[in-house]
Formats: C-alpha cells, sequence, structure tokens
C-alpha cells in the first residue's frame, strides 16, 4: 500500500461501504459448530438469526457431556475496536486488511480477488487469550462473509484449534463456535482466508466457559 494514492483509497473505501450496505439487504444466517478435539465442522443455514436454544443443542450434538459444576467464570472479547485487554493478556492482530475503519465501525473488513491464490503471508487475523477458564470453553467468533459465484472459500483455524469454515453463497452472518479444552498456556489461534473467498467482515472473538453459551443474553 506504499505510495497509494489517498483519493484512491478513500474512493476504494466507499465502494466497500456501499457493497457492504447492499448485502444487508439480502443477508443470511449460518452456524457452524466445530469440536476442537477433532476438527469436525458441523454447518446448518438458517433463515433467522441464530437462537440461543438451538445454538446449545447443536453444541450439545458434539458429546461432550454436560459442562462442569461452578461458578459460570469470566467472557473475554476482542473486537476492531477493543484488540487488547492488559489483565489478563488478551490480544488481536490483523493482517492486509481490505478497508480501514471509520469512528462508526467496529469490523475488520477484508476483499479478496477472484484469482487469488494461497500465499506464504496470507491474509486473516491471529488472536490470544493468556488465562482462559479451567474447563471446556467455547471459542466464538462472529463475522459476515461471502464467496465467489459457483465457489467454496475456507477460513482456515490454525493453533489451539484446527479446522476449515466452509463459506459458501451470498452475503451471510457467520457464528463458529468452537468446543475446546484451552492449554494451561492459553489459547492462541491464527485464521487465514482461502481461495473462494470474496469478502469477510469479522466482528469479534470470544472465549468463554461452554456453559455461559446457554444464557439467552449471549449470542
Amino acid at each position: 500500500m506504499d505510495g497509494a494514492d489517498p483519493s484512491e483509497l478513500a474512493r476504494r473505501d466507499d465502494l466497500i461501504r456501499r457493497q457492504m450496505a447492499e448485502r444487508t439487504e439480502r443477508q443470511g444466517w449460518v452456524h457452524h459448530v466445530v469440536d476442537g478435539d477433532t476438527g469436525e465442522v458441523l454447518t446448518t443455514p438458517l433463515d433467522r438469526p441464530l437462537a440461543p436454544l438451538s445454538r446449545a443443542e447443536r453444541l450439545a450434538r458434539l458429546g461432550h457431556g454436560p459442562p462442569l459444576p461452578g461458578p459460570w467464570g469470566p467472557v473475554y472479547k476482542l473486537t476492531a475496536r477493543s484488540p487488547y485487554q492488559a489483565a489478563p493478556l488478551n490480544w488481536l492482530a490483523q493482517y492486509d486488511v481490505a478497508i480501514s475503519l471509520s469512528d462508526a465501525q467496529d469490523y475488520i473488513a477484508w476483499s479478496l480477488p477472484q484469482d487469488f491464490q494461497p500465499t506464504s503471508d496470507p491474509p486473516g487475523f491471529s488472536a490470544h487469550f493468556s488465562e482462559p477458564p479451567s474447563q471446556r470453553c467455547v471459542l466464538t467468533l462472529v463475522f459476515a462473509a461471502s464467496a465467489w459465484d459457483g465457489a467454496v472459500g475456507h477460513i482456515s483455524f490454525v493453533g489451539t484449534v484446527n479446522a476449515d469454515i466452509p463459506i459458501a453463497g451470498g452475503w451471510a452472518n457467520h457464528t463458529v463456535d468452537i468446543s475446546t479444552v484451552p492449554p494451561a498456556d492459553g489459547v492462541h489461534t491464527w485464521a487465514i482466508l482461502r481461495p473462494g473467498l470474496h469478502t469477510m467482515d469479522f466482528k469479534s472473538i470470544t472465549l468463554q466457559a461452554e456453559r455461559v453459551i446457554l444464557d439467552p443474553t449471549i449470542g
């Protein structure tokens, strides 16, 4: 981006914002449940926003049993506007972002070309949670995305959990719930954007004890 014309960057950002506004007029919803132990992904297209009860039921299908008894524990959430927490240390980093943030935005956007090819320095983001709850947890990612016509793109997670999330069709809101037992040294994940993906607006990543997913005020 060095030496880019500021007026050209502004026109590009305005175009992307108009496209995103148009997509919200015809959006859908998708829920992905991931078994962090095996990498298995269960994807469910929805005709309405994700509901807490059906969300918890899909997580239960992974077969890990009921959560352990005890206090609910903390909830750690990172966003574009709040990418860093000092105590405990939690942080979010982003790579090759396609659009700059205005004061009114709290998301990170990428737009990939149709001929995008794998690279050793891919676009995406990484997140780290240094002191996860000492029990099975849910790592939740909330974003909107679309694939190029006729293609199936993927968002690959590597690190504490390893899984490939399929992105197919037009603009939709995606919630990814990953059930995992965190290692003692914390949760670290990289999200890598793969060919076939057209656009992505990342909104948040949250780590919490698995039973908190049953709270109807969450998600």
